[in-house]
Protein backbone atom coordinates (compact mmCIF):
# COMPACT_ATOMS: atom_id res chain seq x y z
CA UNK A 1 0.00 0.00 0.00
CA UNK A 2 2.80 2.43 0.88
CA UNK A 3 4.45 1.94 -2.52
CA UNK A 4 1.16 2.75 -4.26
CA UNK A 5 0.77 5.87 -2.14
CA UNK A 6 4.29 7.03 -2.97
CA UNK A 7 3.82 6.57 -6.72
CA UNK A 8 0.56 8.52 -6.51
CA UNK A 9 2.41 11.33 -4.74
CA UNK A 10 5.12 11.33 -7.42
CA UNK A 11 2.51 11.36 -10.19
CA UNK A 12 0.82 14.38 -8.64
CA UNK A 13 4.19 16.07 -8.16
CA UNK A 14 5.14 15.69 -11.82
CA UNK A 15 1.59 16.40 -13.07
CA UNK A 16 1.31 13.05 -14.85
CA UNK A 17 4.71 13.35 -16.56
CA UNK A 18 7.65 11.09 -15.77
CA UNK A 19 10.63 13.18 -16.94
CA UNK A 20 13.14 11.02 -15.10
CA UNK A 21 11.62 7.79 -16.50
CA UNK A 22 11.22 6.50 -12.96
CA UNK A 23 10.31 2.84 -12.58
CA UNK A 24 11.60 2.57 -9.00
CA UNK A 25 10.92 4.89 -6.11
CA UNK A 26 13.92 7.21 -5.50
CA UNK A 27 15.73 6.55 -2.24
CA UNK A 28 15.79 10.25 -1.36
CA UNK A 29 12.18 11.00 -2.27
CA UNK A 30 10.81 13.65 0.09
CA UNK A 31 7.11 14.25 0.73
CA UNK A 32 4.99 15.91 3.38
CA UNK A 33 2.59 14.21 5.76
CA UNK A 34 -0.24 16.12 4.09
CA UNK A 35 0.73 14.72 0.66
CA UNK A 36 0.90 11.21 2.08
CA UNK A 37 -2.50 11.42 3.77
CA UNK A 38 -4.12 12.95 0.68
CA UNK A 39 -2.78 10.18 -1.57
CA UNK A 40 -3.77 7.52 0.96
CA UNK A 41 -7.31 8.89 1.10
CA UNK A 42 -7.53 8.86 -2.69
CA UNK A 43 -6.45 5.21 -2.90
CA UNK A 44 -9.07 4.34 -0.30
CA UNK A 45 -11.62 6.06 -2.53
CA UNK A 46 -10.49 3.89 -5.46
CA UNK A 47 -10.85 0.76 -3.35
CA UNK A 48 -14.33 1.72 -2.17
CA UNK A 49 -15.35 2.35 -5.81
CA UNK A 50 -13.99 -1.06 -6.90
CA UNK A 51 -11.55 0.65 -9.24
CA UNK A 52 -8.20 -1.06 -9.69
CA UNK A 53 -4.87 0.70 -10.05
CA UNK A 54 -1.32 -0.07 -10.98
CA UNK A 55 2.17 1.44 -10.86
CA UNK A 56 5.73 0.34 -11.72
CA UNK A 57 6.65 -2.86 -9.90
CA UNK A 58 3.06 -4.04 -9.39
CA UNK A 59 2.28 -7.46 -10.92
CA UNK A 60 -0.39 -6.09 -13.28
CA UNK A 61 1.76 -3.23 -14.59
CA UNK A 62 2.19 -3.78 -18.38
CA UNK A 63 5.77 -4.72 -19.22
CA UNK A 64 5.39 -2.82 -22.49
CA UNK A 65 5.11 0.40 -20.51
CA UNK A 66 8.67 -0.04 -19.25
CA UNK A 67 9.93 0.56 -22.81
CA UNK A 68 8.25 3.97 -22.97
CA UNK A 69 10.11 7.25 -22.78
CA UNK A 70 7.96 8.32 -19.83
CA UNK A 71 6.26 5.24 -18.31
CA UNK A 72 3.04 5.99 -16.39
CA UNK A 73 3.70 6.45 -12.70
CA UNK A 74 0.16 5.44 -11.77
CA UNK A 75 -2.96 4.50 -13.70
CA UNK A 76 -6.45 3.29 -12.89
CA UNK A 77 -8.74 0.84 -14.62
CA UNK A 78 -12.20 -0.70 -14.55
CA UNK A 79 -12.37 -4.31 -15.68
CA UNK A 80 -9.68 -6.96 -15.88
CA UNK A 81 -6.00 -6.48 -16.85
CA UNK A 82 -6.61 -7.81 -20.36
CA UNK A 83 -3.04 -6.99 -21.42
CA UNK A 84 -1.86 -9.95 -19.34
CA UNK A 85 -3.86 -12.40 -21.46
CA UNK A 86 -3.10 -11.56 -25.09
CA UNK A 87 -1.67 -9.02 -27.54
CA UNK A 88 -3.52 -5.98 -28.85
CA UNK A 89 -3.89 -4.11 -32.10
CA UNK A 90 -4.20 -0.34 -31.68
CA UNK A 91 -6.74 1.23 -34.02
CA UNK A 92 -7.01 5.01 -34.37
CA UNK A 93 -8.61 7.45 -36.77
CA UNK A 94 -10.90 10.34 -37.49
CA UNK A 95 -14.00 11.29 -35.51
CA UNK A 96 -15.67 12.14 -38.83
CA UNK A 97 -15.64 8.63 -40.22
CA UNK A 98 -16.11 8.19 -43.96
CA UNK A 99 -18.64 5.60 -45.11
CA UNK A 100 -15.90 3.71 -46.97
CA UNK A 101 -13.80 3.55 -43.78
CA UNK A 102 -16.78 2.25 -41.82
CA UNK A 103 -17.49 -0.40 -44.44
CA UNK A 104 -13.81 -1.43 -44.63
CA UNK A 105 -13.50 -1.76 -40.86
CA UNK A 106 -16.72 -3.75 -40.43
CA UNK A 107 -15.63 -6.24 -43.05
CA UNK A 108 -11.87 -6.48 -42.56
CA UNK A 109 -11.37 -5.80 -38.86
CA UNK A 110 -14.12 -8.30 -38.08
CA UNK A 111 -12.53 -10.91 -40.35
CA UNK A 112 -9.13 -10.30 -38.73
CA UNK A 113 -10.53 -10.82 -35.22
CA UNK A 114 -12.22 -14.03 -36.33
CA UNK A 115 -8.92 -15.41 -37.58
CA UNK A 116 -6.69 -14.74 -34.59
CA UNK A 117 -6.92 -14.26 -30.83
CA UNK A 118 -6.16 -10.55 -30.60
CA UNK A 119 -7.68 -7.62 -28.71
CA UNK A 120 -8.37 -4.05 -29.84
CA UNK A 121 -7.19 -0.92 -28.05
CA UNK A 122 -8.32 2.59 -28.91
CA UNK A 123 -9.28 5.92 -27.37
CA UNK A 124 -13.05 5.67 -27.17
CA UNK A 125 -13.67 8.79 -29.29
CA UNK A 126 -16.57 8.99 -31.72
CA UNK A 127 -15.88 7.75 -35.23
CA UNK A 128 -13.09 5.25 -35.90
CA UNK A 129 -12.24 4.64 -32.24
CA UNK A 130 -15.74 3.69 -31.08
CA UNK A 131 -16.37 1.62 -34.19
CA UNK A 132 -13.19 -0.36 -33.53
CA UNK A 133 -14.31 -1.02 -29.93
CA UNK A 134 -17.81 -2.04 -31.02
CA UNK A 135 -16.47 -4.38 -33.70
CA UNK A 136 -14.32 -6.02 -31.02
CA UNK A 137 -17.29 -6.42 -28.67
CA UNK A 138 -19.49 -7.80 -31.45
CA UNK A 139 -16.81 -10.36 -32.32
CA UNK A 140 -16.23 -11.24 -28.63
CA UNK A 141 -12.67 -9.89 -28.73
CA UNK A 142 -11.28 -8.06 -25.67
CA UNK A 143 -11.02 -4.29 -26.00
CA UNK A 144 -9.29 -1.56 -23.99
CA UNK A 145 -10.63 2.00 -23.88
CA UNK A 146 -7.84 4.46 -23.02
CA UNK A 147 -9.42 7.68 -21.78
CA UNK A 148 -8.36 11.35 -21.69
CA UNK A 149 -10.51 11.91 -18.58
CA UNK A 150 -11.25 10.30 -15.22
CA UNK A 151 -13.02 6.95 -15.00
CA UNK A 152 -16.04 8.51 -13.30
CA UNK A 153 -16.21 11.34 -15.83
CA UNK A 154 -16.11 9.45 -19.12
CA UNK A 155 -15.33 11.25 -22.34
CA UNK A 156 -17.30 11.11 -24.52
CA UNK A 157 -20.46 10.60 -22.43
CA UNK A 158 -21.71 7.95 -24.86
CA UNK A 159 -19.17 5.56 -23.33
CA UNK A 160 -21.30 5.34 -20.19
CA UNK A 161 -23.78 3.11 -21.98
CA UNK A 162 -21.00 0.80 -23.15
CA UNK A 163 -19.55 0.64 -19.65
CA UNK A 164 -22.97 -0.14 -18.20
CA UNK A 165 -23.88 -2.94 -20.61
CA UNK A 166 -20.57 -4.46 -21.75
CA UNK A 167 -18.32 -4.77 -18.70
CA UNK A 168 -18.69 -8.56 -18.60
CA UNK A 169 -17.70 -8.90 -22.26
CA UNK A 170 -13.93 -8.45 -22.05
CA UNK A 171 -13.99 -4.65 -21.78
CA UNK A 172 -11.49 -2.55 -19.82
CA UNK A 173 -11.41 1.22 -19.27
CA UNK A 174 -7.99 2.72 -18.49
CA UNK A 175 -6.99 6.22 -17.42
CA UNK A 176 -3.98 8.00 -15.96
CA UNK A 177 -6.26 10.74 -14.66
CA UNK A 178 -8.00 10.89 -11.33
CA UNK A 179 -11.60 9.75 -11.03
CA UNK A 180 -13.50 12.98 -11.65
CA UNK A 181 -10.96 14.70 -13.91
CA UNK A 182 -12.63 16.49 -16.82
CA UNK A 183 -11.35 16.36 -20.37
CA UNK A 184 -8.58 18.80 -21.33
CA UNK A 185 -6.84 19.25 -24.67
CA UNK A 186 -3.44 18.40 -23.18
CA UNK A 187 -4.72 15.01 -21.97
CA UNK A 188 -4.78 13.56 -25.47
CA UNK A 189 -0.99 13.47 -25.46
CA UNK A 190 -1.04 11.13 -22.46
CA UNK A 191 -3.89 9.03 -23.81
CA UNK A 192 -2.32 8.61 -27.24
CA UNK A 193 1.01 7.41 -25.91
CA UNK A 194 -0.75 4.66 -23.92
CA UNK A 195 -2.72 3.58 -26.99
CA UNK A 196 0.59 3.27 -28.85
CA UNK A 197 2.21 1.39 -25.96
CA UNK A 198 -0.58 -1.17 -25.52
CA UNK A 199 -0.56 -2.23 -29.18
CA UNK A 200 1.84 -4.55 -30.95
CA UNK A 201 0.95 -2.61 -34.11
CA UNK A 202 -1.04 0.54 -34.76
CA UNK A 203 -3.55 0.77 -37.60
CA UNK A 204 -4.50 4.26 -38.79
CA UNK A 205 -7.84 3.65 -40.49
CA UNK A 206 -8.51 7.25 -41.55
CA UNK A 207 -6.75 10.50 -40.70
CA UNK A 208 -6.49 14.10 -41.86
CA UNK A 209 -3.19 15.98 -41.71
CA UNK A 210 -4.12 17.63 -38.40
CA UNK A 211 -5.51 14.44 -36.90
CA UNK A 212 -4.60 13.40 -33.37
CA UNK A 213 -4.01 9.97 -34.88
CA UNK A 214 -0.72 11.26 -36.28
CA UNK A 215 0.31 12.14 -32.73
CA UNK A 216 -0.24 8.50 -31.82
CA UNK A 217 1.97 7.59 -34.78
CA UNK A 218 4.69 9.82 -33.29
CA UNK A 219 4.56 7.79 -30.07
CA UNK A 220 4.66 4.53 -32.05
CA UNK A 221 7.82 5.63 -33.82
CA UNK A 222 9.43 6.58 -30.50
CA UNK A 223 8.72 3.08 -29.22
CA UNK A 224 9.72 1.32 -32.42
CA UNK A 225 6.19 0.04 -33.07
CA UNK A 226 5.09 -0.60 -36.68
CA UNK A 227 2.43 1.68 -38.17
CA UNK A 228 -0.09 0.46 -40.75
CA UNK A 229 -2.52 2.48 -42.82
CA UNK A 230 -5.30 1.95 -45.35
CA UNK A 231 -4.56 3.32 -48.85
CA UNK A 232 -6.64 6.22 -50.15
CA UNK A 233 -7.14 8.13 -53.38
CA UNK A 234 -5.26 11.49 -53.40
CA UNK A 235 -8.48 13.44 -53.93
CA UNK A 236 -10.42 11.86 -51.07
CA UNK A 237 -11.14 14.46 -48.39
CA UNK A 238 -10.26 13.36 -44.85
CA UNK A 239 -7.59 10.86 -45.87
CA UNK A 240 -4.64 13.25 -46.23
CA UNK A 241 -3.03 11.69 -43.16
CA UNK A 242 -3.21 8.22 -44.71
CA UNK A 243 -1.43 9.51 -47.81
CA UNK A 244 1.26 11.21 -45.74
CA UNK A 245 1.86 8.02 -43.78
CA UNK A 246 2.18 6.03 -47.00
CA UNK A 247 4.62 8.59 -48.41
CA UNK A 248 6.62 8.54 -45.16
CA UNK A 249 6.98 4.75 -45.23
CA UNK A 250 4.08 3.34 -43.22
CA UNK A 251 2.95 -0.12 -44.24
CA UNK A 252 -0.15 -0.16 -46.47
CA UNK A 253 -2.77 -2.85 -46.01
CA UNK A 254 -5.60 -3.56 -48.44
CA UNK A 255 -7.66 -6.04 -46.45
CA UNK A 256 -7.73 -8.37 -43.46
CA UNK A 257 -5.40 -10.81 -45.24
CA UNK A 258 -2.67 -8.15 -45.44
CA UNK A 259 -3.29 -7.26 -41.79
CA UNK A 260 -3.12 -10.90 -40.71
CA UNK A 261 0.04 -11.56 -42.74
CA UNK A 262 1.75 -8.52 -41.25
CA UNK A 263 0.65 -9.44 -37.72
CA UNK A 264 2.00 -12.97 -38.09
CA UNK A 265 5.31 -11.79 -39.54
CA UNK A 266 5.77 -9.32 -36.69
CA UNK A 267 4.88 -11.97 -34.10
CA UNK A 268 7.48 -14.33 -35.56
CA UNK A 269 10.17 -11.65 -35.49
CA UNK A 270 9.61 -10.74 -31.80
Amino acid sequence: MNQAILFKIVQRKYKFRNPQSLTDMPQNFIYTEEEFESAKKYLQQLDSSNIKYSYPGKSDYPLKFLKMKEPPLFFEYIGEPLWEQLDFLSVVGSREIHCSTESWMKENLSAFLNKINVGIVSGGAKGVDQLAHLIAIKNQAPTIFVLPSGLLNLYPKSLEEIREHCMNQGVCFVSEFELHQKIHKSHFYFRNRLIAAFGQLTLVAQASLKSGSLLTVHHCLEMGRPVLTVPAHPEMIGFEGNLKLMFDGAYSIRNFTDLLDFWMSESCSN
